[in-house]
Protein backbone atom coordinates (compact mmCIF):
# COMPACT_ATOMS: atom_id res chain seq x y z
CA UNK A 1 0.00 0.00 0.00
CA UNK A 2 1.29 3.33 -1.04
CA UNK A 3 1.11 6.34 1.27
CA UNK A 4 -0.03 9.43 -0.40
CA UNK A 5 0.20 12.97 0.91
CA UNK A 6 -3.16 12.88 2.65
CA UNK A 7 -2.37 9.69 4.58
CA UNK A 8 0.99 11.08 5.65
CA UNK A 9 -0.67 14.25 6.95
CA UNK A 10 -3.27 12.18 8.79
CA UNK A 11 -0.62 10.01 10.51
CA UNK A 12 1.43 13.12 11.33
CA UNK A 13 -1.68 14.84 12.73
CA UNK A 14 -2.51 11.76 14.81
CA UNK A 15 1.00 11.66 16.32
CA UNK A 16 0.88 15.44 16.91
CA UNK A 17 -2.54 15.03 18.55
CA UNK A 18 -1.13 12.31 20.85
CA UNK A 19 1.76 14.59 21.89
CA UNK A 20 -0.60 17.50 22.57
CA UNK A 21 -2.95 15.26 24.60
CA UNK A 22 -0.01 13.96 26.62
CA UNK A 23 1.29 17.47 27.34
CA UNK A 24 -2.09 18.97 28.21
CA UNK A 25 -3.90 16.18 30.03
CA UNK A 26 -2.07 12.92 30.63
CA UNK A 27 1.14 14.44 32.05
CA UNK A 28 -0.79 16.47 34.65
CA UNK A 29 -2.96 13.49 35.53
CA UNK A 30 0.08 11.28 36.16
CA UNK A 31 1.73 13.99 38.29
CA UNK A 32 -1.45 14.34 40.37
CA UNK A 33 -1.66 10.56 40.77
CA UNK A 34 1.95 10.34 42.08
CA UNK A 35 1.26 13.23 44.46
CA UNK A 36 -1.89 11.48 45.69
CA UNK A 37 0.00 8.22 46.30
CA UNK A 38 2.75 10.05 48.27
CA UNK A 39 0.19 11.89 50.39
CA UNK A 40 -1.79 8.69 51.00
CA UNK A 41 1.40 7.01 52.21
CA UNK A 42 2.14 9.94 54.53
CA UNK A 43 -1.43 9.81 55.80
CA UNK A 44 -1.00 6.10 56.63
CA UNK A 45 2.20 6.91 58.50
CA UNK A 46 0.51 9.78 60.33
CA UNK A 47 -2.35 7.54 61.39
CA UNK A 48 0.05 5.39 63.49
CA UNK A 49 1.69 8.36 65.24
CA UNK A 50 -0.50 8.37 68.40
CA UNK A 51 0.15 4.66 68.94
CA UNK A 52 3.87 5.14 68.39
CA UNK A 53 3.93 8.09 70.79
CA UNK A 54 2.19 6.01 73.45
CA UNK A 55 4.68 3.19 72.91
CA UNK A 56 7.58 5.64 73.16
CA UNK A 57 6.18 7.10 76.40
CA UNK A 58 5.85 3.62 77.88
CA UNK A 59 9.38 2.74 76.79
CA UNK A 60 10.70 5.99 78.26
CA UNK A 61 9.01 5.24 81.58
CA UNK A 62 10.41 1.72 81.54
CA UNK A 63 13.96 2.96 80.80
CA UNK A 64 13.65 5.63 83.50
CA UNK A 65 12.68 2.93 85.97
CA UNK A 66 15.66 0.81 84.91
CA UNK A 67 18.06 3.77 85.22
CA UNK A 68 16.58 4.55 88.63
CA UNK A 69 17.24 0.95 89.66
CA UNK A 70 20.83 1.22 88.40
CA UNK A 71 21.29 4.46 90.38
CA UNK A 72 23.24 6.28 87.68
CA UNK A 73 22.95 9.63 89.44
CA UNK A 74 26.61 10.04 90.33
CA UNK A 75 29.49 9.92 87.92
CA UNK A 76 32.04 8.89 90.55
CA UNK A 77 31.78 5.12 90.56
CA UNK A 78 34.19 4.67 93.46
CA UNK A 79 32.07 6.82 95.80
CA UNK A 80 28.89 5.07 94.66
CA UNK A 81 30.53 1.68 95.23
CA UNK A 82 31.60 2.67 98.74
CA UNK A 83 28.13 4.00 99.51
CA UNK A 84 26.56 0.79 98.21
CA UNK A 85 28.95 -1.38 100.25
CA UNK A 86 28.23 0.62 103.41
CA UNK A 87 24.50 0.31 102.81
CA UNK A 88 24.70 -3.45 102.15
CA UNK A 89 27.12 -3.89 105.05
CA UNK A 90 24.57 -2.37 107.41
CA UNK A 91 21.83 -4.65 106.11
CA UNK A 92 23.85 -7.88 106.17
CA UNK A 93 26.32 -7.34 109.07
CA UNK A 94 29.36 -7.16 106.78
CA UNK A 95 32.27 -4.78 107.45
CA UNK A 96 34.49 -3.15 104.86
CA UNK A 97 38.02 -3.81 106.05
CA UNK A 98 40.03 -2.48 103.11
CA UNK A 99 39.27 -0.51 99.95
CA UNK A 100 42.21 0.07 97.62
CA UNK A 101 42.55 2.62 94.84
CA UNK A 102 41.30 1.36 91.47
CA UNK A 103 43.77 -0.35 89.17
CA UNK A 104 43.45 1.16 85.67
CA UNK A 105 44.53 -0.61 82.47
CA UNK A 106 44.26 1.07 79.06
CA UNK A 107 44.36 -1.04 75.90
CA UNK A 108 43.57 0.95 72.78
CA UNK A 109 40.11 2.47 73.20
CA UNK A 110 39.23 0.25 76.16
CA UNK A 111 39.83 1.31 79.76
CA UNK A 112 39.44 -1.32 82.48
CA UNK A 113 39.14 -0.28 86.13
CA UNK A 114 39.44 -2.90 88.84
CA UNK A 115 38.24 -2.01 92.35
CA UNK A 116 39.70 -4.25 95.08
CA UNK A 117 38.25 -4.40 98.56
CA UNK A 118 38.05 -6.73 101.54
CA UNK A 119 34.87 -7.61 103.41
CA UNK A 120 34.52 -9.30 106.77
CA UNK A 121 31.47 -11.20 107.95
CA UNK A 122 29.59 -14.45 107.65
CA UNK A 123 29.80 -16.43 104.41
CA UNK A 124 26.14 -16.06 103.43
CA UNK A 125 26.14 -12.34 104.20
CA UNK A 126 29.23 -11.77 102.05
CA UNK A 127 27.56 -13.72 99.23
CA UNK A 128 24.44 -11.54 99.54
CA UNK A 129 26.59 -8.39 99.18
CA UNK A 130 28.40 -9.95 96.19
CA UNK A 131 25.07 -10.80 94.58
CA UNK A 132 23.93 -7.21 95.13
CA UNK A 133 27.08 -6.01 93.35
CA UNK A 134 26.48 -8.38 90.45
CA UNK A 135 22.86 -7.34 90.04
CA UNK A 136 23.80 -3.65 89.86
CA UNK A 137 24.99 -3.02 86.30
CA UNK A 138 26.69 0.32 86.88
CA UNK A 139 29.49 -1.11 89.07
CA UNK A 140 30.72 -3.68 86.58
CA UNK A 141 31.18 -7.39 87.00
CA UNK A 142 32.66 -9.38 89.82
CA UNK A 143 35.98 -10.58 88.39
CA UNK A 144 37.39 -12.40 91.42
CA UNK A 145 36.34 -13.41 94.92
CA UNK A 146 38.49 -15.25 97.41
CA UNK A 147 37.67 -16.26 100.98
CA UNK A 148 40.15 -16.61 103.80
CA UNK A 149 39.50 -17.79 107.34
CA UNK A 150 41.37 -15.64 109.91
CA UNK A 151 42.08 -16.25 113.56
CA UNK A 152 42.36 -13.32 115.99
CA UNK A 153 44.73 -14.35 118.79
CA UNK A 154 43.84 -11.44 121.08
CA UNK A 155 40.12 -12.01 121.06
CA UNK A 156 40.43 -15.75 120.40
CA UNK A 157 37.86 -15.82 117.64
CA UNK A 158 37.67 -16.90 114.01
CA UNK A 159 36.27 -14.73 111.25
CA UNK A 160 35.95 -14.86 107.50
CA UNK A 161 37.45 -12.30 105.13
CA UNK A 162 36.64 -12.10 101.43
CA UNK A 163 38.66 -10.19 98.86
CA UNK A 164 36.57 -9.04 95.93
CA UNK A 165 37.66 -7.57 92.60
CA UNK A 166 35.00 -5.63 90.72
CA UNK A 167 35.96 -4.93 87.11
CA UNK A 168 34.44 -2.12 85.06
CA UNK A 169 35.13 -1.64 81.34
CA UNK A 170 34.71 1.65 79.54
Amino acid sequence: MRLDKRNKLMIGGFVLGLLVCYQLAIKKTLALRWQYLREAEQHELARDIPEKLADLRNKELQLDAQFEALNLGSTNVQNELLRFLNQQGGQHAVKIMDFKAPHVVREGNTTTRTYRFTLEGRFTDILKVAHGLESRGNFGGLAHMSFEKQHDLRQKRNYLQATLHVQQME
